[in-house]
């Protein structure tokens, strides 16, 4: 096991991730369930898990959305100050709940490219 497969399984358990007592099968090596994926340390093998398929991440961002563009046509129609400044902070629970999902898969996004630019210099090996 490569220092730099031991660093990305840290990271990945210090976002969430969690170790797995089933084994890889292609090598036998420990796995870290994160992000709806079972990864192995060792050989990089990834698993997209049943659970992960459903998008239930990308149905919650769009629910969201929804009631941001709800909440907003109702702090547009109220006149009330107070009732205003809880629907504001309605909006921004909301708005804070997207941005970390965003940042989060810009996260997944990054290290989806590192995984990819290690298999393509192995196979150009």
């Amino acid at each position: 096991m490569s220092k730099d497969s031991m660093k990305t399984a840290a990271e990945m358990l210090r976002k969430g991730g969690t170790l797995v007592k089933e084994a890889c099968s292609k090598c036998r090596g420990v796995q870290v369930k994160y992000s709806g994926r079972l990864i192995c340390i060792n050989c990089g093998n990834e698993t997209v898990l049943e659970e992960a398929k459903t998008g239930s991440l990308q149905d919650l961002k769009s629910v969201i959305i929804a009631k941001v563009n709800s909440i907003a046509r109702m702090l547009e129609q109220e006149s009330d100050i107070a009732k205003q400044m809880d629907i504001a902070r309605l909006l921004l629970y909301y708005l804070e709940i997207l941005k970390v999902s965003e940042e989060r898969d810009k996260e997944e996004g990054k290290e989806e490219g590192k995984r990819g630019e290690r298999k393509k210099g192995d196979d150009e090996r």
